[in-house]
């Protein structure tokens, strides 16, 4: 359907049918928005990343930069080190909790993307009351589209606000991600880690408790 047409349609429909086209613009991006803002975002897990650099600095100290250097290139340990066990287990932990934050980032991506879809929408349907009200004749009409644009302002508006409440959830929580992103790549070996060794290692335990 044509924008003008759509606009000549909603100006002869009862004022419910414009609140009902603004709900649906809206409404369930605000619900979505409010969820989101009150998740409380992951933190950094400080017991796990000190223990990790522990390890990490115990690693250094015990081992020389060839036996270091095979490992981080070829995976072959000229001995067994216990510590590298750790690293498999806590490393595994490390991961897990990093694909949360990533998980986490990518929900507040994907809602700020649909607010700004929303708000294009608004804009466009602004702009064609706009363009209309120039070949308006009857004052009542024109008083009925200057205050839908103005309904249209302050929707926008409001979904601005909460725009700009999850960008500022997504950068805080960005921080967040380099530093597990920094911490990850710091162990040797860091993209064979597989986040089931932990899984796995930890549900015999729970089941155990249950």
């Amino acid at each position: 359907m044509a924008v003008d047409t759509y606009i000549d349609d909603i100006l002869k429909s009862p004022t419910y049918v414009f609140d009902e086209i603004i709900e649906k613009l809206i409404a369930k991006n605000i619900h979505n928005a409010k969820i989101e803002l009150k998740r409380h975002s992951s933190d950094v897990d400080v017991i796990l990343f000190e223990a990790i650099k522990s390890i990490l600095k115990d690693l250094k100290e015990e081992e020389g930069f060839i036996s270091r250097f095979l490992y981080r290139r070829f995976g072959v340990e000229l001995r067994k080190n216990k510590r590298r066990e750790q690293l498999i287990f806590l490393g595994s932990q490390l991961k897990t909790q990093h694909s949360k934050v990533k998980s986490e980032l990518f929900r507040l991506y994907r809602q700020t993307e649909r607010i700004s879809l929303s708000i294009v929408d608004l804009k466009r349907l602004s702009d064609g009351f706009k363009g209309k009200n120039i070949y308006f004749q009857n004052e009542k009409t024109i008083n009925k589209s200057k205050f839908f644009m103005k309904e249209i302002e302050v929707s926008i508006w409001n979904l601005k606000k909460y725009q700009l409440s999850l960008e500022s959830k997504y950068n805080n929580l960005g921080d967040t991600e380099k530093v597990y992103d920094s911490l990850l790549k710091k162990i040797p070996r860091y993209h064979e880690l597989q986040e089931e060794n932990y899984l796995l290692l930890v549900a015999p335990s729970k089941k155990r408790e249950s």
